[in-house]
């Protein structure tokens, strides 16, 4: 029994070392990261380059899952 009570500890600890984000602010017009060791998500607004009838910013969000892209939409 007390063996079983250690993993299941053991567990929740690995799950919220692996899991708990840490905020970054990007500088490059107020992009915002949330970083774990398992995901990232970022919350993206760049300032671009001024053209005739554009934003001068571009918003979205990108979700990575241990480095990989698995999302990634900008309008």
């Amino acid at each position: 029994m007390k063996k079983k009570f250690s993993v299941v500890i053991a567990i929740l600890v690995v799950l919220i070392i692996l899991l708990t984000p840490v905020r970054m602010n990007l500088k490059d017009g107020g992009s915002v990261s949330y970083k774990a060791l398992a995901y990232e998500v970022t919350k993206i607004h760049q300032f671009t380059p001024e053209a005739d009838d554009v934003k001068p910013y571009i918003d979205g969000v990108e979700i990575k899952i241990l480095g990989m892209t698995v999302y990634r939409e900008t309008y």
